[in-house]
């Protein structure tokens, strides 16, 4: 790979550090001011590598919550990685190690890119460096930020919000830009139905019900379309 595909992917990683820097620098921040020491900050990045998680775990280091309810509610957050799966670009990827990392690796960003047409375009090995930098500007700014945040007095709170912020702001750009007002629909029904689950039938069952109510809705849609599909071909 020569110098100037480096420069090439290092350009592609821009518009993902311009999402991994403020949030690993609130992620180090929270972490500090969680009372979690710094370094475990860069740690936390460079192993775990999930964003949303990431700020979770630190809620389950305090609340000494067991393994079980962890590996339920990651499962359950990082569900849609499933998704991502059917149409990652896996098969690029030649050697083991490759292929271990760039599932580990994928997040919602690399994926975004590697199935754009630019990035359709990449080699395994560029898609290797591309999760590779990306990876290294979430655990650099959540180095950074675990750093200031042992400068900022405990009297200052409200890093905790920044992944709600985030979540709020993608679903409003999403409504903004969506064609299909069936989805939005079916988020609304969901997020009713998850509600109620909440609230009559199982405590913290929203956001898996939620979930299950979402998939199904979906899944009803494309099993329709594939019956459509072939009565026209018949």
């Amino acid at each position: 790979m020569n110098i100037n595909r480096i420069f090439y992917i290092a350009k592609l990683t821009i518009p993902i550090a311009t999402a991994y820097v403020p949030l690993g620098l609130a992620l180090g921040v929270f972490m500090v001011s969680s009372g979690v020491q710094w370094f475990w900050a860069p740690v936390a990045a460079l192993v775990i590598f999930a964003g949303s998680i990431e700020f979770l775990v630190v809620s389950f280091i305090l609340a000494g919550l067991p393994l079980a309810t962890v590996a339920w509610t990651t499962l359950i957050v990082n569900f849609r990685h499933i998704f991502y799966g059917l149409s990652f670009p896996l098969k690029s990827l030649r050697t083991p190690l490759q292929k271990l990392y760039g599932i580990f690796a994928l997040t919602d960003e690399t994926y975004g890119i590697t199935c754009t047409s630019e990035g359709k375009k990449l080699t395994g090995a560029e898609i290797s460096l591309l999760q590779v930098i990306s990876h290294l500007w979430w655990v650099g700014a959540t180095l950074i930020g675990a750093l200031i945040g042992t400068l900022i007095p405990p009297e200052i709170t409200g890093f905790e919000f920044a992944l709600t912020a985030m979540f709020v702001t993608l679903a409003i750009d999403a409504v903004r830009h969506t064609v299909d007002n069936k989805l939005i629909t079916y988020a609304v029904i969901s997020s009713v139905f998850g509600v109620l689950m909440e609230y009559y039938v199982v405590n913290n069952a929203f956001l898996a019900a939620g979930l299950i109510c979402y998939l199904s809705l979906i899944s009803k849609d494309y099993i329709y379309s594939r019956e459509e599909a072939i009565i026209n071909d018949i």
